[in-house]
């Protein structure tokens, strides 16, 4: 009976088999956890008998006090039943106590493995994969943990212990008023009828109001999200009104549903009271007939309560069955999905950071193609800039470089070895990205920064947002590298962020630097701070840059130029930017006197602005660089 307590993904002790390409590496992670928690489980259900039989001494009590005590005048009987009673409830008590622990312990099993699956699945899931879901949908799937827990651990499991309690009752009645227990059962029949007549939830599968819930969660997240744009833009009266609603269509489907249950359980406390009377009635002619006592009614009234109680509280607590199997069905689905892999590797040494990309291919699952059988070679060293209008696929050829999305068809190589066989960690330590939008954990700076590489010591810290042109920010903040930002980076414009997220990229000091458009976000003065500090990078660093500036394409040593019909070219920036641009590449004497202005720039007295610490401290990126 406990396997039944769960919802069904639950039940499945049958581990499912992983590493293959449609079941993910957590597939078994619900059952597995089943499987831990079912020792608390058993207990709450071994506990449940002794309380079952405890329950039955009230009305053993009553009938005993009624047929001896009363009709004998049994006073001293009365105390020793009295303190007997007491004690056995006292039992009772600890008991309940006791299987209500074991239950929550087991809620908790199941909500901490679960939860620890869901994270790490969703953390080796492919970034291809993880871009297809919200981040609100995401967090939805973290409720369902939640409500899957709930539906063990709550009222219906209670219930389903207790019905052995009912069993029982049934037995004592058809021993000391056998007269009575053709309308308990009678009682029992319709009660159960009814509790699975109101369990249409449970047989559809669904939870309508759930479904409304999680679109209307996710619809709110989304204007929360955009909730700066709303107000620049002064469209907010349409997103309102779509809000307005799905907010509408979950109130009317939550509003009748809460309807239904109302009624569901004034319904059974209605039919309880009538089943009461019907006991007492039938009672009352037997005992006219000699058939049962008066102290057997009294008896069998409370034990007619032990016997329906747990099959009224079902009509009441079906729907948390129903969300816990829907909860168990997303999730499973979820966990099914392939993950990336986490194979053991021999330490190698340090790549040099030359990629090749062997006929690579890579199509989208509607059907775009990407790219088509690409061959090019990149690196080792040396500033390359990755070119193309919106949409080509520039950001996705820097994915791809990355091992953020693996080729369809072909391969790609660092160095000599070919990319697919390490996991995400041994790629992120020698290649490393900056995408086009940054993130930023809540918390003071310098934790943010130690985040992606814990052994970094106060000197190279501060070296790297040297480098990276966020030092010079910091340090005018009040607390400087001790500054707690809030979620997002919150309190820091765009262009600082994204200094900081350069700083945590110089950190981990890769053989590869792929950035996505650097240059965003960034003033003159910074961007040619940047581009200095990227020559003089890639000296022993392949530097690739995916850019629509001409100043940034100008300065690579080398092009490729995304066509957005699958292919790529490649060529030096003098043969490419005049087809691309319509001009040659950047005179020489502009970018001296950028270097000019920037060299003027860091010997005039210090401004408010920021003073472009790249160009302020050329040992520092050569310090990178070695």
């Amino acid at each position: 009976m406990i396997r039944y307590l769960l919802p069904r993904q639950l039940a499945k002790a049958t581990a499912m088999p992983s590493g293959t390409e449609t079941v993910g590496a957590f597939a078994s992670a619900i059952a597995e956890s089943f499987d831990r928690a079912a020792h608390q489980l058993r207990r709450a259900g071994w506990l449940s008998l002794p309380i079952s039989l405890l329950g039955l001494l009230p009305s053993i009590f009553l009938l005993q006090v009624y047929n001896r005590v009363i009709a004998r005048g049994g006073t001293a009987t009365l105390t020793a039943m009295v303190a007997g009673v007491l004690f056995f409830l006292g039992v009772e008590w600890w008991l309940r106590r006791r299987r209500a622990r074991a239950l929550r312990e087991a809620g908790a099993m199941i909500d901490r493995d679960v939860s620890q699956a869901l994270m790490h699945s969703m953390l080796r899931h492919p970034l291809a994969a993880l871009e297809q879901r919200s981040s609100s949908q995401w967090l939805q799937l973290f409720r369902d943990v939640s409500a899957m827990r709930s539906g063990m651990s709550g009222g219906l499991a209670t219930s389903l212990l207790d019905l052995p309690m009912a069993l029982l009752a049934l037995v004592v009645i058809g021993i000391i008023a056998w007269p009575v227990l053709p309308v308990i059962l009678v009682a029992m029949l319709i009660m159960g009828v009814l509790a699975w007549w109101w369990a249409d939830e449970v047989r559809s599968g669904r939870v309508e109001e759930i479904a409304q819930a999680r679109m209307l969660d996710r619809g709110t997240a989304e204007i929360c999200n955009a909730r700066a744009t709303l107000k620049v833009l002064g469209y907010d009266a349409a997103a309102r009104q779509n809000w307005q609603s799905g907010y509408d269509r979950w109130l009317a489907e939550s509003f009748g549903k809460n309807g239904e249950m109302e009624n569901a359980r004034e319904a059974s406390t209605v039919l309880l009271t009538l089943f009461s009377i019907a006991v007492i009635t039938v009672g009352a002619i037997a005992i006219n007939a000699q058939w049962m006592s008066i102290g057997s009614l009294m008896a069998v009234n409370l034990l007619s309560g032990k016997a329906l109680g747990p099959i009224s509280q079902l009509a009441s607590n079906w729907r948390s069955l129903a969300h816990a199997n829907e909860a168990a069905r997303r999730l499973q689905a979820v966990l099914e999905e392939p993950v990336e892999a986490m194979t053991d590797t021999v330490d190698l040494p340090r790549p040099q950071g030359r990629l090749r990309l062997d006929q690579a291919s890579f199509h989208y699952p509607g059907g775009h193609v990407a790219l088509e059988q690409a061959s090019l070679e990149i690196g080792p060293g040396g500033l390359h800039a990755i070119v193309g209008r919106n949409g080509a696929g520039k950001s996705t050829l820097a994915k791809l470089l990355a091992g953020l999305y693996q080729p369809t068809q072909g391969r790609i190589f660092i160095d000599e070895y070919d990319m697919a066989q390490f996991p995400r960690a041994e790629l992120g330590r020698w290649i490393g990205c900056l995408a086009q939008q940054v993130y930023w954990f809540s918390g003071p700076i310098v934790d943010g920064l130690r985040m992606v590489n814990p052994d970094a010591d106060d000197h190279k810290i501060v070296t790297a947002c040297q480098i990276s042109g966020a030092h010079g920010f910091i340090s005018r903040l009040p607390q400087g590298y001790q500054t707690v930002l809030g979620e997002g980076g919150a309190g820091l414009s765009a262009g600082e962020l994204r200094k900081l997220a350069l700083a945590q990229l110089f950190l981990r000091n890769p053989s590869v630097l792929i950035l996505d458009e650097p240059s965003n976000d960034l003033d003159f003065e910074s961007e040619t701070a940047l581009l200095q500090t990227l020559r003089q990078i890639a000296l022993k660093h392949t530097v690739i840059v995916v850019t629509h500036s001409l100043r940034v394409a100008s300065m690579a040593q080398h092009l490729y130029h995304v066509r957005g019909d699958g292919g790529i070219e490649h060529g030096s920036p003098q043969l490419l930017l005049p087809q691309l641009f319509g001009t040659a590449r950047e005179p020489a004497a502009s970018a001296a006197s950028a270097a000019s202005a920037a060299s003027a720039a860091s010997a005039a007295p210090a401004t408010p602005a920021d003073p472009a610490p790249h160009a302020d401290h050329p040992a520092v990126a050569q310090e990178l660089a070695s």
